[in-house]
């Protein structure tokens, strides 16, 4: 296969970015006739310069070597004497740099180099995607003049071994795009489609590119490398949750239970697993087919003797109902075990899962996503896995998945990886030396991510609430800096308005929330709603669960008897703006209308503001709109409009975000108008007028 026939996605983070640094040696600056005679490389995993692999050889190149050459170089004829030729080296080659990105200073001279090498040995060959270190720190600071290698390896900090020796160079190369990664974080470039376009800006590093012909195809031009598919995802795995499939009530046995016991009851339940459960309700172990059938191989023991304690397996692997099957079946693919106990909030069993139960429902490659943020130790696995979420919802869109189905898996990622991120940095605190919590905490995520209607351009929205006191602030303002970098370094930008933990304002004691939350209702200050309104979508995912649902349950009721402040809120929703004119055409900005902005907030708040209004404690926006209609603020026909318009524009922002990320354009609420069908744009009017018209009869609504 030809080198650059896979290449990673767009989205992919540059922390998590597949990478190789390279560096060749030539007979000169001729990138159509002159030749290799050295090839280095070392792998790199984002930032991250691999021990091993590592390329390290000299090419014969059928050439005599130029004494001006040898100079730079210093290798002569008799040094590479003997060594391979550079058809003998270009199938390692390929094979190294297939489905990775190449890093290097000016690499688009190699690029062109091994383009030519490649066609004169008759080989097939694409250009690997490229990332130029030389391009990227001209375009993060346009006042650096000397972009070469002595240069940015100075500015950077990074030390060259062997200056123009080809793994020497490329080492240099790697440790310059490891120092450029955070930089380019903090310019807001994230992915590799970013730092694409971002590198573009040098555009006068890329017309002389072209001037020195590294861009020239030697002879006629090979077919482009075509496309990767998305691949086929199993959307009834993103779909169901486990206690929607999951076998019940769950089948147990007791610890002193004999193994013919246990046979008999598997084979009158048709199961293939008991749990063994003793006088605490949580289980203390599984004994399945596999365990008895061991058992029963051994001529010591005695099935009608030996007891389920013996043989059972500990501890058992459990998930909750409300996960969905993706993730018990990334789960048990990782760990390797074939049952899982679907427990309770307090841990005690209330059905089983098997991967024989989903067996025709398989998609490995989908569902390793599920599993793939519990398995990450650090920002780099958080980063891989956050890298997925586009390319998994493309599939699933592709595959016939609503935007709002889709906008729940994103949402639970990330939710998870908040969750993740938590427990990383509350063990590095403890790691490091500030020691164990000093209270009970837990991290809260708000905002779309509690709502379950994430899309893919989801920033940092969290909070932090613990049982400890004042004094704990210490601990607890190192958790959230410590969560708020996790999640920047692996690809969740920070909240522009502040909204994370590691801002006092958003954590605090229990009772320091309830005055907080009190102050807002009774101010109701324009900065107040701002935060009631992402405030009321929170969500627990980290530490003592049980202390966020019980700030969220106690903050909706001070919210639903607190009449002034929700007509305060409606009327702020109210008079929210909707992108279109008097001549009811989409009113666009540079070529994009703000669905955001212009439509999702005014309808998220509708909803919000109407489950508030009825004590409703529901997060996302369907169900919110639902509960008001069972209470009688919304007709039936109304909230059924609502729901529908909500999924249209979740469907075109979604629709967008996807476009733009394969063209590394940071994803947002806004779509570009002009790429509309005109039957797409009259139905956006349509929904954009109806839920103006909601808006207007909302004040009277909720005054009622």
């Amino acid at each position: 296969m030809a080198a650059g026939a896979h290449r990673p996605p767009s989205h992919t983070a540059l922390a998590a970015l597949p990478a190789i640094a390279l560096d060749l040696e030539t007979t000169g600056l001729d990138v159509a006739n002159d030749r290799i005679v050295q090839v280095g490389a070392v792998e790199m995993h984002g930032p991250a310069v691999r021990s091993t692999p590592r390329i390290d050889t000299h090419v014969d190149p059928g050439v005599p070597i130029p004494a001006a050459s040898t100079r730079i170089h210093g290798l002569t004829d008799s040094r590479v004497a003997g060594a391979p030729r550079f058809a003998d080296v270009i199938d390692s080659l390929r094979e190294a740099l297939e489905g990775r990105v190449v890093i290097g200073q000016h690499i688009r001279f190699d690029t062109a180099v091994l383009r030519h090498e490649a066609a004169r040995a008759g080989a097939p060959w694409h250009d690997p995607p490229v990332l130029d270190v030389a391009h990227l720190a001209g375009a993060l600071d346009r006042g650096m003049v000397d972009l070469g290698l002595e240069s940015l390896a100075d500015r950077f900090g990074v030390r060259i071994e062997e200056r123009h020796d080809a793994l020497g160079d490329a080492l240099a190369a790697a440790g310059i795009f490891s120092a450029l990664v955070p930089r380019l974080r903090d310019a807001d470039v994230r992915t590799l489609g970013e730092a694409e376009a971002f590198a573009a800006r040098c555009t006068d590093l890329v017309h002389r590119e072209f001037e020195a012909g590294w861009h020239a195809v030697p002879g006629d031009a090979p077919d482009a490398p075509p496309a990767p598919a998305l691949a086929r995802i199993d959307s009834f795995l993103y779909l169901r949750r486990l206690d929607e499939v999951m076998s019940a009530p769950a089948r147990s046995i007791r610890p002193n239970g004999t193994l013919r016991e246990a046979g008999r009851m598997m084979a009158e339940h048709r199961i293939g697993a008991l749990l063994v459960v003793g006088d605490d309700p949580r289980p203390a172990g599984i004994v399945t087919e596999r365990d008895l059938l061991r058992a029963t191989i051994d001529p010591s023991i005695d099935p009608d003797a030996a007891t389920v304690a013996s043989v059972m397996s500990a501890p058992v692997r459990s998930m909750r109902g409300e996960e969905m099957l993706y993730r018990a079946l990334g789960r048990m693919d990782r760990l390797g075990v074939r049952h899982l106990c679907v427990a309770d909030p307090a841990g005690a069993p209330i059905g089983m899962i098997s991967q024989r139960d989903l067996l025709h429902h398989r998609a490995r490659a989908a569902a390793e996503l599920g599993d793939a943020v519990a398995c990450a130790d650090d920002a780099v696995g958080l980063a891989a896995a956050h890298s997925r979420l586009a390319e998994v919802a493309g599939a699933l869109v592709t595959d016939g998945l609503t935007a709002d189905a889709a906008a729940r898996i994103i949402s639970g990622e990330i939710r998870a990886l908040t969750g993740r991120a938590a427990e990383i940095a509350a063990a590095g605190l403890e790691r490091e030396g500030l020691g164990p919590a000093p209270a009970r905490w837990c991290v809260l995520i708000l905002g779309s991510g509690g709502r379950g209607e994430s899309l893919l351009s989801a920033d940092q929205d969290n909070a932090l609430v613990h049982d400890g006191t004042e004094e704990d602030d210490g601990w607890f303002s190192a958790l959230g800096a410590r969560l708020a970098d996790l999640l920047d370094e692996a690809g969740v930008r920070r909240c522009s308005g502040g909204v994370m933990a590691s801002n006092r304002e958003w954590r605090g004691t229990a009772p320091a929330w309830r005055e907080r939350v009190a102050g807002w209702l009774r101010r109701s200050r324009p900065d107040d709603l701002l935060h009631v309104d992402i405030f009321y979508d929170l969500l627990p995912v980290a530490g003592t669960l049980e202390l966020g649902r019980a700030l969220h349950s106690a903050a909706v009721e001070e919210a639903r008897a607190s009449a002034p402040f929700l007509a305060l809120l409606a009327e702020s929703v109210a008079g929210m703006s909707l992108p279109i004119n008097l001549l009811g055409r989409l009113r666009a900005h540079d070529g994009r209308v703000d669905l955001k902005l212009g439509g999702l907030l005014p309808l998220v708040g509708i909803a919000r503001t109407l489950a508030l209004a009825v004590g409703s404690v529901a997060r996302s926006t369907p169900e919110r709109i639902q509960d008001a209609a069972a209470a009688g603020r919304v007709s039936p026909s109304d909230a059924a409009t609502l729901v529908r318009i909500h999924r249209s524009l979740l469907t075109l922002v979604l629709r967008q975000q996807l476009e733009d990320l394969a063209a590394g354009v940071p994803p947002s609420g806004r779509i570009a108008a002009e790429r509309l069908e005109r039957s797409d744009e009259r139905s956006l009017v349509r929904d954009l007028r109806a839920l103006d018209d909601t808006l207007k009869v909302l004040r009277s609504s909720i005054a009622r």
